[in-house]
């Protein structure tokens, strides 16, 4: 593994100098090829989602639809808890003792499984109890089970194989599960009835189950097993737990919405934000592919502290503001084309996508803030900060969507987003006061040398 950066000085002349120190001509092509490459798995995931999307919103009626919509966004905001931070603490690990990523591995898949069945249960019960003889207990646990524990399985391995330096490997598993689903909502969109809520939770854990087993039989390839006991899994419970929490308040303030519109509002208006939403999540795979590649590196240099993972962000952001301003205005000038691609029932989804557009620029301020704290091992900071806004989020929604209905639900993302960004970039600032400045050399387009794919 390479010296850390900021050792300067602390080698001999006549040692070779430790690569972190090297500032290549080709180190910002090296970081854009990898966000290349990341990008391909994550627009191939990401237009199978779209697809998908689309593929359910004609096919199913939009009350089923919206209840859809509503289960999943409840599913969401649990997920992070399924897998107990496990991907997180993969990338924190390896950044630690590189060696040993197959006991990382299974570490993480153990509190994967343990945690992930327990969410299940938990949700599935919430979900009757919310929407009553809406949705049955087995749609629940089934739709529950292949996002909670399946997808979360994928996701870890996914993480491992990125530390390893696999990085398209890494973007194109998870890609696969989407892929493999959406040729199942079309084998059931070629009969001729609509597709029910209960054969699409069927067919989405059967597709999840067979591409889990098959990912996690690939990640653990050349591992030497790992070691697969509970006990040590469980010791790292308490801070992947931290990662888990701020990982839910996130999806809170982003899913929490479309819960409360099939609940307190109408499905109708559930289908319509989620719609117009979906699109802006597509519209956000540059950034989301960066930011995919940029994580692990936040937690090399965050071990510099705070100062090095600031100078990483903000080398970034000019980066990110180059994909997500020109996206943004895109977004509002094409929302015409709403209705022609949902159908006639989303022509409301045109001012909906408008409002939303602006989210793509604020996800791209506040993340790599997030980011740069959980690389700085002040995920607490993070943590708090993000429970806060979701507290706000979920409080607004409250007040706006029984008014204004999905109206009120783009307002409240707006503000919690922008609020987001203003606290989390605080928080660094603030924790930069505390730490002792350090002339450390961070070139956030170094990559260490590991294996590339």
């Amino acid at each position: 593994m390479s010296t850390p950066s900021g050792a300067v000085g602390s080698v001999e002349p006549t040692a070779p100098r430790p690569r972190s120190h090297r500032r290549p001509p080709s180190g910002r092509d090296t970081f854009l090829k990898r966000s290349g490459k990341f990008f391909t798995g994550t627009l191939l995931r990401t237009l199978a989602q779209g697809v998908l999307f689309v593929l359910l919103a004609r096919e199913m009626s939009i009350d089923t639809y919206g209840l859809f919509v509503g289960v999943t966004a409840l599913v969401a905001v649990v997920s992070p808890f399924a897998s107990a931070g496990a991907p997180s603490l993969i990338f924190q690990s390896y950044a630690e003792a590189p060696g040993e990523w197959a006991r990382h591995l299974t570490r993480g898949l153990v509190l994967t499984v343990v945690f992930g069945v327990g969410a299940t249960v938990l949700v599935s019960a919430a979900g009757v109890a919310i929407w009553g003889s809406e949705v049955s207990a087995l749609d629940m646990l089934c739709l529950a089970a292949a996002d909670l524990v399946a997808w979360r399985l994928i996701e870890a391995v996914a993480a491992s194989v990125q530390a390893r330096g696999k990085v398209f490997v890494a973007s194109v598993i998870p890609a696969l599960l989407h892929v493999f689903r959406l040729v199942g909502a079309l084998v059931l969109a070629a009969a001729d009835e609509p597709i029910s809520l209960r054969n699409w939770a069927l067919t989405a854990l059967a597709v999840s189950v067979v591409v889990c087993l098959l990912t996690t039989w690939y990640g653990l390839r050349g591992g030497g097993g790992g070691s697969w006991s509970v006990g040590p899994a469980l010791s790292q419970a308490r801070s992947g737990l931290l990662f888990a929490v701020g990982l839910s308040a996130q999806t809170v303030y982003n899913d929490i919405d479309k819960v409360m519109l099939s609940r307190i509002g109408t499905t109708e208006a559930a289908a319509i934000y989620a719609a117009a939403y979906r699109v802006v999540d597509f519209a956000y795979t540059p950034a989301r592919s960066m930011s995919a590649v940029a994580y692990p590196r936040f937690f090399e240099v965050g071990r510099e502290g705070p100062r090095a993972a600031l100078g990483l962000a903000r080398r970034l952001l000019p980066r990110f503001l180059m994909f997500s301003v020109p996206s943004s205005l895109l977004l509002v000038a094409m929302a015409w084309t709403m209705p022609l691609i949902f159908g006639p029932e989303y022509e409301a989804a045109t001012l909906a996508l408008q409002g939303l557009s602006a989210i793509l620029v604020l996800k791209s301020i506040h993340y790599l803030a997030a980011d740069a704290l959980s690389g700085s091992r002040l995920q607490g900071r993070r943590t708090v900060c993000q429970i806060a806004v979701g507290v706000v989020n979920a409080g607004l929604n409250v007040w706006l969507i029984p008014a204004y209905g999905w109206q009120g639900a783009v307002v409240s993302s707006l503000l919690c987003d922008a609020l987001l960004g203003i606290l989390l970039w605080g928080c660094l600032v603030i924790a930069l006061r505390r730490h002792p400045h350090r002339d450390a050399v961070v070139e956030p387009a170094a990559v260490p040398d590991r294996e590339r794919v």
